[in-house]
C-alpha cells in the first residue's frame, strides 16, 4: 500500500515540476519589446515633450527620445510638446521587436490655418 502512495506522490511532484518548467520556458520565449519614441522639430530634438505608449507616460531627454519596454500588443503612441502640439499613432509590437516612432512637430507638422482649410 505504501509503495502505491510513493508512486502517486512521485508522479504528482514530477507533473508539478513539468508544469512549472513549462511556464518558465514560456516566459523566456517572449522577450520584451521596446518602443523608442523620438520627438523632433525641424530636425532638432525636443526635450521635455510628454510621450506615452499605452498607459505609460514619460518625458523626453536632451536627445528627444524615450524608450519604453512593453509586452506584445497594439499600442497608441502619443506626444504633447511644451507648445501644445500633439500627435499620435497606433503601433503593433511583436515579442522582442524594437520599433522607433518619430514625431516631427516643427512647422511642417502643424496644420495649415486660414480660410478654406
Amino acid at each position: 500500500m505504501l509503495s502505491k502512495f510513493k508512486y502517486i506522490f512521485v508522479a504528482l511532484v514530477a507533473s508539478g515540476l513539468i508544469f512549472c518548467l513549462s511556464n518558465i520556458v514560456t516566459a523566456f520565449d517572449e522577450p520584451p519589446a521596446r518602443v523608442i519614441v523620438q520627438v523632433i522639430a525641424l530636425g532638432s530634438p525636443i526635450e521635455h515633450a510628454e510621450v506615452s505608449v499605452g498607459d505609460a507616460s514619460e518625458t523626453t531627454g536632451k536627445n528627444g527620445n524615450y524608450v519604453f519596454q512593453v509586452d506584445k500588443g497594439i499600442y497608441t503612441v502619443s506626444v504633447v510638446d511644451s507648445h501644445g502640439n500633439t500627435d499620435s499613432r497606433e503601433v503593433r509590437v511583436k515579442p522582442g521587436e524594437i520599433i522607433q516612432v518619430t514625431f516631427e512637430l516643427g512647422a511642417a507638422g502643424r496644420p495649415a490655418t486660414g480660410a478654406g482649410h
